[in-house]
């Protein structure tokens, strides 16, 4: 078991570009119900019409092009925010200046105000704060220019746009949705990074350095759960300890660097062999650790077979011909993690002393001798 921090960038971009495709395909009804109601009507606009159909058009077009990945990302961004503040905010100063105004009127600049904030919550999303934050002031700076001198020059009419209290407000109140948003997305961002860097230490706390592997530390609180899993449930592991032949005469030959080349040469070779619920550590200097669930002594042997053959058969570190000696242990009932780690160096010793390269497993006591 490797302890690896893994960025996933491209399947955050699929999510995000699954949901601008849902939000834009959302967003065709009400544009469609518009386009149709506006048709209906006694005395049909032919303005109001081409603004409803090129709305209709424009999310159309947006909602194929979310689920096109030839078009980046950070392209469908942009072309969603700006184009729905062309549509929006467009659509008010026409009303404004070009079309008759009216009820009619009144209710369309409303409808689109209201559905300004979504442009401000989407920047949030879509952009990081300051971008978000620029992009929103922006937006909001177009809709003041676009809307103020109309509600200037028709100051004590009887529309609801008419006159600066009701404009005034809706400033306001985006001015303060663009402030919360933004502080909402620094806060997030700080929590993000202080649960990456949380995740860091954690890793640090539980990998070794050199070789990547589960450290001491990190094997011994799995072996704890792999002991509480087997009590529980009456299940059984194995233990192997893996140590290298002669590696002080390495390192005194060849050097420290030598050495840490083939630690780390060996600690890719135990990980390739061994399955992904096996679970590999560095115990200390030459010597690593392999948890085996679900893995009897027999099974266990032969698995350290597979290792101490394939090490004498291929150099490490592509020059060094070196051999390991490996004791094996079985968790037992009542074990703790010291007795069973206990027994696997026992089993290690013997082939220590029994002349290295070899594998030696604990010994099973005997239903007569017990």
């Amino acid at each position: 078991m490797r302890l690896t921090t893994r960025a996933l960038p491209l399947e955050g971009h699929r999510r995000k570009r699954s949901v601008y495709a849902v939000l834009l395909a959302l967003a065709l009804l009400p544009a469609a119900v518009s386009l149709i109601r506006n048709l209906l009507v006694a005395t049909p606009d032919s303005a109001v019409i081409i603004v409803s159909a090129v709305a209709l058009l424009w999310l159309l077009a947006l909602s194929l092009v979310a689920q096109s990945r030839r078009v980046p990302l950070a392209v469908l961004e942009h072309l969603v925010l700006w184009g729905g503040a062309v549509l929006l905010i467009g659509n008010m100063g026409l009303r404004l200046y070009l079309l008759p105004l009216g009820p009619e009127t009144a209710s369309a600049v409303v409808s689109s105000l209201l559905w300004l904030p979504l442009l401000f919550v989407f920047s949030t999303i879509a952009f990081d704060g300051d971008t978000s934050l620029r992009y929103s002031a922006a937006l909001l700076v177009l809709l003041v220019l676009v809307t103020l001198p109309h509600a200037l020059a028709a100051s004590g009419g009887t529309l609801v746009i008419d006159g600066v209290g009701t404009m005034l407000q809706a400033y306001l109140a985006f001015a303060v949705l663009i402030v919360a948003l933004y502080r909402f997305a620094d806060l997030h961002q700080r929590m993000v990074a202080m649960e990456e860097t949380a995740r860091t230490m954690r890793h640090l706390a539980n990998t070794d350095a050199l070789t990547g592997l589960a450290n001491r530390r990190q094997a011994e609180e799995q072996l704890m759960r792999e002991l509480r899993r087997a009590e529980r449930y009456g299940r059984v592991f194995s233990l192997l300890m893996v140590d290298i032949d002669h590696f002080k005469e390495l390192n005194d030959r060849f050097g420290h660097q030598a050495g840490d080349a083939v630690l780390v040469d060996l600690a890719r070779r135990l990980s390739a062999l061994v399955r992904a619920s096996d679970t590999i550590a560095r115990w200390g200097g030459e010597e690593f650790l392999l948890l085996a669930p679900e893995t009897q002594l027999e099974d266990a042997r032969r698995l350290a077979e597979i290792v101490r053959r394939h090490v004498q058969d291929n150099q490490l570190a592509e020059r060094f011909e070196i051999t390991v000696s490996l004791g094996v242990a079985c968790y037992r009932p009542g074990d703790t993690v010291p007795s069973l780690v206990a027994r696997a160096d026992a089993a290690l010793y013997l082939a220590k002393r029994g002349g290295r390269n070899q594998v030696r497993q604990e010994i099973v006591p005997s239903v007569a001798a017990l």
